[in-house]
């Protein structure tokens, strides 16, 4: 009986240590690949961004900031982020890039952002004040960092490993917030102020695309990219 347990507690261990292996993100010739672009729009007027009273460093921050949470340049909307998410295989990035998170005049730059699990965020303080960035994950935010960045441009080196969602915010200035969208593979972008966006380097196959917007929730899309193809993804947000 024994012997039975501990061969199944074994055999329990090896696919522990075989299943993420298996399923972990490998790179491949992709020199027939193709591309997505397109561009995130919203359609109508868009929610007004409110003006975030200071209750800190007010010498520093000002009395009020703006908010960055609707970002929307003639019809275009920005900070939109976009991500294949059935890909395994493709294209070679850098492991060891380090991903810039910055606590810049009392706000975070940029205020979304991609990484890939297993790259680094580089958590900088490019403020004169104490700040202190707190990294959530997931829908139930769970604490992942909590980095307390006293010193002015010192960059505090976190690894993202897990994929999802990861809410940034600063406990001693609470509105302050960012996020981070942590993929399994290389494909996944944030639309630029035109609301254009472009993922290339992607085998030839049907994809589904998570289109994600902080306040305007997620949509996900059907794509086919041809080989040495362009495939166009538009999306417009409403509300």
């Amino acid at each position: 009986m024994k012997r039975t347990t501990l061969i199944v507690v074994m055999t329990f261990l090896a696919l522990m240590v075989i299943v993420p292996q298996a399923l972990a993100y490998k790179v491949i010739d992709v020199g027939n690949g193709g591309k997505i672009t397109g561009v995130i729009s919203f359609s109508g007027t868009p929610p007004a961004n409110p003006a975030l009273k200071m209750t800190k460093d007010e010498d520093y921050c000002g009395a009020t900031i703006t908010a960055d949470y609707f970002l929307v340049n003639a019809g275009k909307l920005q900070n939109v982020v976009i991500a294949i998410e059935n890909i395994d295989a493709g294209k070679p990035y850098d492991k060891k890039a380090i991903i810039p998170f910055n606590n810049k005049k009392c706000m975070f730059s940029p205020h979304v952002t991609t990484a890939v699990v297993g790259q680094k965020l580089g958590v900088n303080n490019a403020d004169p004040i104490l700040h202190n960035t707190h990294l959530y994950h997931g829908p139930k935010k769970k604490t992942m960092y909590n980095i307390a960045l006293p010193l002015k441009d010192r960059v505090i080196k976190k690894r993202m490993r897990k994929p999802g969602i990861v809410t940034v915010q600063c406990d001693a200035h609470e509105w302050m917030l960012g996020y981070v969208y942590v993929s399994k593979n290389p494909y996944a972008t944030v639309s630029a102020a035109d609301g254009s966006f472009t993922i290339d380097g992607i085998p030839p196959g049907t994809y589904k695309v998570k289109i994600w917007h902080e306040k305007l929730g997620e949509v996900v899309k059907e794509v086919t990219v041809a080989a040495g193809g362009t495939a166009t993804l538009n999306h417009t947000f409403s509300q």
